[in-house]
């Protein structure tokens, strides 16, 4: 069967189950100090209580949930621990890249992340905050839909159907929509990085949205539409100029793998206002970021990706 095939293939297969379990699983991980009942999983994830009940007794016999018989709460189990250690080791660019985020988020004061591409989803792996218990919302294993205006960092060095799938995935995009994100796209092949704006409403509101990723399957598509509305705003270069400033919110670099793709994203949180001079000057380290990376995976940058820039 051919690549393209397969792949469609694979992502054609439903199987409500095993959703059902994945589910579960995400809902406990994304709040572990936050013991969950029966009554609110059924509530959050739309199953009923007997079907609830029998994927959590099988994720308690397999140690991959913990269930207090006093309080009747279930958290992330032990079994999940060694799952996590072996995914890691299984994921060649977490380790490269972990040291380098640490660096980044040291050298500029953010909060950095590495987040990866996952089928129709961008899930945060790692993040190092810009000052320990830093009260910045992103959390490892938050996902994001891969669609518009999402990773546009991800998608711009990749082919035609590459962005065209992409591009497919957003909700709703009209001629303008496209021509938009084609040009954005273009702009972080310009620049290397990306450049994203939001306002301080639609900031509260993408988190709110983003802890909901743990609804059940059902239910995401109408998160993914929310989060799509309200996504950050894509600056192209003639938009900036200089002694102005303007509301930064993430910049990301890409890092490639051995075949050119793009295998991971360093992110940025800056939430600050920021001229043309301090938007180049942290654009410039996550470029070295993205280099120092895509080395340490013995990766290669498409041709046509940015050098760093002497400052």
């Amino acid at each position: 069967m051919p690549a393209a095939q397969d792949r469609d293939a694979w992502s054609a297969m439903p199987s409500p189950p095993t959703d059902r379990v994945v589910a579960v699983v995400e809902f406990l991980a994304s709040r572990p100090a936050e013991p969950a009942t029966v009554a609110e999983l059924v509530r959050h994830l739309g199953f009923n209580r007997a079907t609830c009940h029998a994927v959590l007794a099988a994720l308690v016999r397999s140690g991959w949930v913990l269930r207090d018989p006093a309080e009747k709460t279930f958290t992330p189990g032990p079994a999940l621990i060694a799952l996590g250690r072996a995914a890691e080791s299984g994921v060649p660019a977490a380790r490269a890249a972990d040291g380098e985020l640490a660096a980044l988020a040291r050298d500029l004061g953010l909060t950095a992340t590495i987040s990866y591409p996952s089928g129709d989803h961008i899930v945060v792996g790692s993040r190092s905050p810009a000052v320990p218990g830093s009260g910045d919302t992103v959390r490892v294993g938050q996902r994001f839909p891969f669609a518009p205006p999402y990773g546009p960092g991800l998608i711009a060095w990749g082919t035609a159907d590459d962005v065209d799938r992409w591009l497919a995935r957003a909700p709703r995009t009209d001629d303008t929509g496209i021509r938009r994100f084609h040009d954005a796209l273009a702009s972080v092949r310009r620049r290397g990085y990306t450049v994203e704006s939001m306002t301080a409403a639609s900031r509260r509101l993408g988190e709110v949205l983003a802890e909901l990723d743990s609804l059940s399957p059902r239910q995401r598509p109408a998160v993914d539409e929310l989060l799509h509305e309200i996504g950050g705003i894509e600056y192209l270069d003639d938009n900036l100029r200089d002694g102005h400033t303007y509301p930064i919110s993430v910049m990301s670099a890409p890092a490639f793998a051995g075949d050119g793709t793009a295998a991971l994203n360093v992110s940025v949180y800056v939430w600050a206002d920021l001229d043309p001079p301090a938007i180049r000057a942290v654009g410039n380290r996550l470029l070295a970021a993205s280099h120092a990376v895509t080395r340490e995976l013995r990766g290669t940058a498409p041709k046509d990706f940015p050098a760093t820039r002497r400052t």
